[in-house]
């Protein structure tokens, strides 16, 4: 059954939040070839799909570690990461570990982390204030934190194209990370006690 117009721009749009995480020069390359693709393409290339195993859901990628991310923080419910085309300079979303279909589901911790990076948008990255709000998307609902700066700002708000290396410094700025311990080392030999004997000579 050939698809709608309306189904194959989604496929695009689906396609095009794939390769975001691709250097500048592929991305765009990506992107092009995304926009140029044919309906029979599209299509062609949706057949192949369901021929292979059927591919994790995005957030649920983001969660198993499939898919790379820019995690900020988590809790045992749920876990922050920034937006890689965000609204603002640090939007970030809140992915629930267990999904959930409806807003009265998502766990009272996961609104508990929303205000935890709420605060610190405010204190690291100086936000006047912050958006906290809930989106359906890829069938599952996640939790938006838009950081405010200067004008009012909402889900419909447009996106900014940010790159890998201005989201890494946003992360590094966020990101509550434990330190490592460091393991010290005994420089001294653990047996002092070595008997050297003289060379013998045949």
């Amino acid at each position: 059954m050939p698809l709608t117009p309306e189904q194959v721009q989604e496929l695009k749009k689906q396609l095009r939040t794939q390769v975001q995480n691709l250097p500048e020069v592929q991305k765009k390359a990506a992107q092009q070839q995304i926009d140029e693709m044919s309906d029979e393409a599209i299509e062609s290339m949706l057949e192949q799909q369901k021929s292979k195993e059927p591919q994790k859901p995005i957030f649920r990628a983001v969660i198993g570690g499939d898919v790379p991310s820019k995690k900020i923080d988590e809790n045992k419910d749920s876990i922050a990461v920034l937006d890689i085309r965000p609204i603002s300079k640090g939007h970030t979303i809140i992915i629930l570990k267990s999904a959930v279909t409806s807003v009265k589901a998502i766990p009272t911790p996961a609104f508990a982390l929303a205000k935890k990076i709420s605060k610190k948008l405010q204190s690291k990255l100086k936000a006047t204030s912050v958006e906290i709000q809930t989106e359906s998307k890829f069938g599952e609902i996640i939790l938006n934190i838009i950081p405010i700066y200067d004008k009012p700002l909402n889900l419909s708000s447009p996106r900014i194209e940010m790159s890998e290396e201005e989201l890494f410094k946003i992360q590094r700025k966020l990101a509550t990370i434990k330190k490592p311990k460091v393991i010290k080392l005994d420089k001294k030999p653990k047996n002092s006690n070595i008997i050297k004997l003289k060379r013998r000579i045949p």
